[in-house]
């Protein structure tokens, strides 16, 4: 139960050490992630915990709303460090990348978990740690668009067989901007409320993000707007990235015009130690489209139909060199067609 406390703030921990001692430390959550993660994840097992014996309490909160003063202390620390004018733009873009990892590793997954929960305190939160990754629009796209429309053309975050990642980050960025904008205003128009009022929630996200620019040029000038803009940058490839790994390839078929329901079969689930307590259980995916409302420690550790190969962090390496990607998990797709 605490290794979901003290992994996450080992990387939030990691991503401060450019800030604290020197900007070449920046490279220390990328080792953490990509070379670390996957040591540990080859020597420790599988989650594997009977859903019987799965229970939550209050230190399971307590691990995810610790998570939005780190984020906001490593944002505002940041913006304070390269204030300095003798920073380079290149070295304020280094420091953010780094802090980028937190919050597109972090920051994002557990605004995820967030934006899921009936309490609306704790959705705000979850939306003020997409809003400082510049990436509000998510909570709106991801409830309404996302889980309705998950693996069929119609859902920009799910990855057709055959698209690399690039093409895809530039079509779903692109596109679930456009398609929460879409959604918000169907949900306006159902109330006779009209698109460019104060209750649209997208107008909200687009004026928090540019003040949150605002501020960091206030503080930093031109170093605080490239510390945000390469923070938010990697936060997002993060999430698109495993957007990206979660549901590649996979497809709902159509039956009487309509698209079957969603089964463990549209989903690459993960039960990877490690990078599950560093994520709050994202990569136990499947079950989360089934119970969207099922909060991360109770979600389902048995072993589903589909499963990932290697552990996020791996997958997220392989996601960034298409023809490996293509190699493995076009032959898992294939296999599929067996069971």
């Amino acid at each position: 139960m605490i290794f979901y406390l003290v992994t996450p703030l080992i990387l939030i921990f990691s991503s401060s050490l450019g800030l604290l001692i020197d900007p070449a430390w920046s490279i220390s959550p990328f080792v953490w992630v990509f070379v670390l993660v996957p040591i540990i994840d080859l020597v420790l097992p599988y989650l594997s915990k009977q859903d019987v014996d799965l229970k939550e309490n209050l230190f399971h909160n307590f691990s995810i709303l610790i998570v939005l003063p780190c984020i906001l202390f490593l944002i505002l620390f940041g913006l304070i460090v390269v204030s300095d004018p003798r920073i380079t733009f290149f070295t304020a873009a280094a420091l953010g990348a780094a802090v980028g990892m937190s919050g597109g590793s972090i920051g994002i997954t557990t605004a995820h978990e967030l934006i899921h929960r009936q309490n609306k305190y704790m959705r705000g939160i979850g939306v003020l740690l997409l809003i400082v990754c510049c990436y509000g629009h998510f909570r709106i796209e991801h409830i309404y668009g996302h889980h309705r429309n998950v693996a069929t053309k119609e859902d920009p975050a799910t990855a057709r067989r055959g698209e690399n990642f690039y093409f895809y980050f530039v079509r779903c960025v692109i596109n679930s901007v456009i398609s929460s904008w879409n959604i918000e205003k169907d949900i306006l128009d159902r109330k006779n409320i009209k698109t460019f009022s104060v209750q649209n929630r997208m107008l909200h996200y687009f004026v928090l993000e540019f003040l949150f620019l605002v501020i960091a040029y206030l503080i930093a000038g031109t170093n605080g707007l490239i510390f945000v803009i390469f923070h938010s940058f990697v936060s997002i490839i993060l999430l698109e990235l495993v957007n990206y790994i979660q549901h590649y390839g996979l497809e709902r078929k159509k039956q009487n015009g309509r698209y079957e329901r969603f089964t463990d079969l549209h989903s690459w689930n993960s039960r990877h130690i490690s990078a599950n307590w560093s994520t709050f259980n994202l990569g136990l995916h499947a079950e989360h489209h089934q119970s969207a409302s099922k909060h991360y420690p109770l979600l389902s550790q048995e072993e589903k139909a589909i499963e990932m190969p290697a552990n996020y962090s791996i997958m997220l390496i392989m996601a960034l060199i298409p023809p490996l990607w293509f190699f493995v998990m076009d032959k898992k797709i294939d296999n599929l067609k067996t069971i």
